[in-house]
């Protein structure tokens, strides 16, 4: 499980120093793609093609939906190890995805990290304070 924030600073060849405490899990080497709300997901690559599978099959083969779901689910994927370092490079595609700068927020949220743009993170985790405060465990039948 992923957990914590962390406030990180990309180097000036756009790589990112995972965090220690995430490096173990994830030495194996990481898949990063789009996420929603233009954030960037980070797992490991076998629960990367775990949810792959999942997404695709919400969809029919050959329907426009199916395309959709293909092309952001793919386009811009990339699959790294991580160097000796603890280092994966952030690609322009995905850059460009999340608005990112120099400065970003790595989130770990259970199953996956999420990268974000901090501004944007911050305003996303404000809009959603009330609906978590007021969270009920009846609401949710499915995540």
């Amino acid at each position: 499980m992923f957990i914590g924030t962390n406030y990180p600073k990309l180097d000036e060849k756009f790589r990112l120093i995972l965090p220690a405490k995430y490096r173990d899990r994830l030495a194996g080497g990481v898949y990063l793609s789009k996420g929603q709300e233009n954030c960037i997901v980070l797992m490991p690559k076998d629960a990367y093609l775990e949810r792959a599978d999942a997404i695709l099959g919400t969809a029919t083969l050959g329907t426009a939906k199916y395309r959709n779901l293909t092309r952001h689910l793919f386009n811009e994927a990339d699959d790294q190890t991580p160097d000796g370092q603890g280092r994966i490079l952030i690609t322009q595609g995905l850059r460009n995805w999340a608005e990112l700068g120099r400065e970003l927020v790595v989130a770990g949220v259970g199953r996956h990290i999420e990268i974000w743009n901090p501004e944007k993170y911050a305003a996303l985790m404000a809009a959603g304070a009330e609906d978590f405060a007021n969270y009920s465990e009846g609401e949710v039948t499915q995540i």
